[in-house]
């Protein structure tokens, strides 16, 4: 498929409005399974089963497959970094669908954690797409290897979920554990799309193995982010994974895909600097949130 840079951005800034909609839906879903009054609000395995039988996360469900279907064509039209890095706009949409779903006032101080997390994204995006190379680079050995510190990272962030001790924190671990492999499918799309124009990928085994990453990481990251929910509220949840999942996302795109290959060390010093005020911003968010504790303290 051709390069449509300017469609993909429209198309993904649609998924954004689908995605924060389907945040909220899902967080009152996951909210009658889990115990919010125990000292660890994680859900058991019976519980996460339970959600099957809930229309109501499975309407969430449906609107996070037509979120993903449509970022798929955007991905075949622009690089994995744009479209991913833009994927932040979801953030401000889930505050106000949260404020008018829970009727908590959202304060001066959140909005401020709101704007600091999207222009840290954006700008991390603007540098994504100033460096971006027009083509990806797609090797067997990087595609492999980028997978498997994917998984690992996610795997940590998940047992920090499941051992911490304050719930907000533990929403964070969860969301980031589930954002890491959203980022990593993103880029697993990506070189799916190399192999399927590039190889008979009928044949190719690498294809299938990345299809069967595809299913695993899906139902993986969804089990993690609704432990997110169990923990935490939709606006954590949603800042997190917009944070931390498009630096995954153009990380694989750089190390792996080699869509950094105009990229400078200004560039990365500029993108790094980006990551990091927008995980502040999720931070601040965290903090002044009425659902955490220290916020009353403020």
């Amino acid at each position: 498929m051709d390069q449509n840079i300017p469609l993909a951005v429209l198309l993904t800034l649609v998924t954004t409005v689908i995605f924060a909609a389907a945040a909220v839906i899902q967080h009152q879903a996951v909210g009658k399974q889990s115990i919010d009054d125990a000292a660890n609000a994680t859900m058991s395995g019976g519980q996460l089963l339970a959600l099957i039988r809930s229309p109501r996360w499975w309407l969430g469900m449906g609107l996070i497959g037509a979120g993903a279907a449509i970022t798929v064509v955007a991905l075949m039209m622009a690089p994995l970094t744009v479209v991913q890095s833009l994927a932040v706009l979801a953030m401000p949409w889930t505050v106000l669908l949260a404020e008018r779903v829970h009727g908590h006032r959202v304060s001066s101080a959140m909005w401020r954690a709101v704007a600091l997390t999207v222009a840290g994204t954006a700008w991390f995006a603007v540098v994504a797409v100033k460096y971006a190379a027009p083509t990806s680079e797609l090797d067997d050995t990087r595609l492999i290897g980028g997978v498997v510190v994917g998984f690992t990272i996610s795997g940590l962030f998940a047992l920090s979920g499941a051992r911490g001790q304050r719930a907000i924190l533990r929403c964070v671990a969860w969301a980031a554990s589930g954002a890491v492999l959203h980022g990593l499918e993103a880029g697993v799309v990506k070189a799916v799309g190399e192999i399927i124009t590039s190889r008979d990928w009928l044949a190719s085994v690498l294809f299938w193995a990345m299809i069967v990453t595809l299913v695993v990481g899906s139902i993986t990251a969804t089990a993690f982010i609704q432990q997110g929910y169990a923990n935490g509220p939709p606006e954590i949840v949603m800042g997190t994974t917009n944070a931390v999942s498009p630096v995954a996302a153009v990380a694989f795109g750089i190390l792996v895909l080699r869509e950094g290959a105009n990229m400078t060390w200004p560039a990365a010093v500029m993108m790094v600097a980006a990551g990091a005020i927008a995980v502040y911003g999720v931070v601040l968010l965290a903090r002044f949130h009425p659902a955490t504790d220290s916020a009353e303290a403020m």
